[in-house]
């Protein structure tokens, strides 16, 4: 999975790596590059910004035209946690749900809803970016308006770290609450917080929303660092990285997010997830 920086400078400026050798590596080695909500409306960004959507068309054609496959990120978190309270409720072995899918517009459907392009058949992918980008232009802009919840919850939560109300087994009741309420998951009734332990004890369980849990927590233990709307998206793929072999972050959040898999190592994790982050298409070429 690559973020959508490597994306715009792998298929659209050939740098550091030009599309024939990311093609070739892909080819050769029977890898697929996971194309995402995210990764994909960010290459798509300009569309959001008024760029006419010719412009942005043959750079899409041409990232569909490399091995791929379509991954939805954005409820990762949502289906862990109904595979988990399931395993709970039935006294079964945790069973993590595939996060993949076979369409782009499928990336961006919440649990449980239909697709907003459910009866649409054999399109391409700019076709599809083409008519969302029609039907939901508001999906190609940067999530902006979230940025001050995001700031807001992170300053509540520091300052309940510095006043030692931020445990981290608590805190992550507090997160498996939000995400149940969030996307409507019963929760085992009257043993929430016993299911959150539960979840908590084993860090294979759930693995992308605990990944996603300890690296917003190693962003919330700096407390000089003022999250930006990128963040969002950098977040969103981590919760992705249990399933993929390999991604790419920039530097901040790559670090972030080593301190996190050190921390689930620690905790008997069974997977260092250190070993599948790059810092970018170059990077990860000359690693594998």
């Amino acid at each position: 999975m690559l973020d959508s920086r490597d994306l715009i400078n792998t298929i659209e400026h050939e740098c550091p790596v030009s599309r024939i050798t990311l093609e070739t590596y892909l080819r050769d080695g029977g890898h697929q590059i996971a194309l995402t909500f995210t990764n994909v409306r960010e290459f798509a960004g300009p569309i959001g910004a008024g760029v006419v959507f010719l412009t942005v068309r043959p750079f899409l054609q041409a990232l569909e035209r490399m091995p791929h496959c379509y991954l939805k990120e954005v409820t990762i978190a949502a289906a862990e946690l109904q595979a988990a309270v399931e395993a709970f409720n039935n006294r079964q072995e945790y069973q993590r749900p595939s996060p993949y899918v076979d369409r782009w517009d499928r990336t961006m459907t919440p649990l449980g809803q239909r697709d907003i392009a459910e009866n649409w058949v054999d399109f391409r992918l700019d076709e599809i970016v083409y008519n969302v980008s029609r039907v939901r232009p508001d999906v190609f802009m940067p999530p902006a308006h979230h940025l001050p919840r995001l700031r807001a919850q992170l300053e509540t939560d520091r300052a309940a770290l510095r006043a030692g109300r931020a445990l981290a087994a608590q805190h992550f009741r507090h997160v498996v609450r939000n995400n149940a309420a969030t996307h409507r998951i019963g929760l085992p009734r009257g043993r929430e917080d016993e299911f959150a332990d539960w979840v908590y004890q084993n860090p294979d369980t759930c693995s992308g929303l605990r990944l996603n849990h300890e690296t917003y927590r190693a962003l919330m233990s700096n407390y000089g660092d003022i999250p930006e709307t990128a963040d969002f998206s950098d977040l969103a793929h981590v919760t992705a990285i249990p399933y993929l072999e390999a991604a790419t972050l920039d530097r901040r959040m790559r670090d972030y997010c080593a301190r996190a898999s050190a921390k689930m190592v620690r905790a008997g994790a069974a997977i260092d997830y250190r070993d599948r982050v790059y810092r970018d298409v170059a990077d990860l070429l000359q690693r594998a």
